[in-house]
């Protein structure tokens, strides 16, 4: 059975998901009227009822704002961005991936590098813009052919809880946790004598120096990453030494992206044509392009993690300063 939660945990959850969206210059004020207004209607009722009379949080943010944020209608507006950024976000990455790999293998022509990487986010970009227009689109539709449609039934159980000093999301923790094991496996795989039956003949035609440099270094990498999630693990915050691990773990995986980038010559025109010369090697070119394209995506990945866990620690120590929101 579900625990039910408590009047006051409801209270603190609704405020702060009213506040979160309120200029801090207005939150105390917006704070003090939203209490005095559930005072106002909890005699006779319980508190469930008295939030459920207020509303969504985002329609008191709102409300709190002064000047409607809106694009297709102000009801509508926060469930817009809420489909809308994920939805643009993956069509940009499966669009952009899968202009690069039919760039680089397309037998046709010998692209340029530059040619490549262009095709790529042009890709992405055009598949983030369509994939805006149509979700747009669909909700201007909702807006004005049906006003009153509830696309979702808003309860204050559904409330998410109250972070505390930027709480790490145990959701969070444990996918980073598989991803590193993940690495770990695969990487441990491309050893010679680890590898499975079906990656013995690629093991063995990996050079010396991928064998002997680059895949130790990302085994420490992978490491490094098991540490950095063990260590959100437990103390569940952005505390400084997770910061420190965690920007340390994604330096050295910038550095090993990188080594590999420069080790196999990707960014010359030799390399490119290589790929067309040898119809034999069909498996091969590919393997390389998807390293390639891999090392590239850890540096950027990488890069946005340092830039999201200093911001985070800046906001944990904030917290903390300010005792809470």
């Amino acid at each position: 059975m579900v625990d039910r939660l408590s009047d006051s945990e409801l209270i603190d959850r609704y405020l702060h998901a009213v506040l979160v969206h309120v200029p801090r210059s207005s939150r105390a004020e917006a704070a003090e009227e939203l209490r005095a207004g559930l005072a106002e209607q909890m005699p006779g009722g319980s508190v469930r009822e008295a939030l459920a009379q207020l509303g969504p949080p985002e329609d008191q943010a709102r409300r709190f704002r002064g000047a409607p944020r809106q694009l297709i209608g102000p009801r509508l507006y926060d469930t817009y961005l809420r489909v809308l950024w994920p939805a643009a976000k993956v069509v940009a990455i499966i669009a952009g991936g899968v202009s690069l790999l039919a760039a680089a293998v397309d037998g046709e022509s010998v692209p340029t590098v530059v040619g490549i990487l262009q095709d790529g986010l042009s890709s992405a970009f055009a598949g983030a813009v369509y994939t805006a227009f149509w979700v747009t689109v669909v909700f201007a539709i909702i807006e004005r052919v049906a006003p009153a449609a509830v696309l979702y039934e808003w309860r204050p159980d559904d409330l998410a809880p109250v972070p505390h000093g930027r709480e790490i999301p145990l959701g969070d923790v444990i996918g980073d946790l598989v991803f590193a094991v993940a690495v770990l496996v695969v990487t441990l795989c491309f050893f010679p004598a680890l590898a499975p039956s079906f990656l013995v003949e690629i093991a063995d035609g990996l050079d010396t120096g991928v064998v002997e440099r680059l895949l130790p270094a990302m085994v420490v990498v992978a490491v490094s990453w098991l540490l950095v999630a063990a260590a959100q693990l437990v103390v569940r915050a952005w505390t400084l030494p997770v910061t420190a691990l965690s920007i340390a773990a994604d330096l050295l995986a910038i550095a090993t992206a990188a080594a590999v980038l420069v080790h196999r010559p990707y960014f010359s025109a030799a390399f490119i044509a290589g790929l067309h010369s040898d119809a034999d090697a069909d498996m091969a070119g590919a393997l390389d392009v998807g390293i390639g394209i891999g090392a590239v995506a850890v540096i950027l990945v990488c890069a946005a993690g340092i830039v999201t866990a200093a911001r985070q620690y800046r906001g944990h120590r904030r917290e903390r300063g300010l005792g809470g929101c």
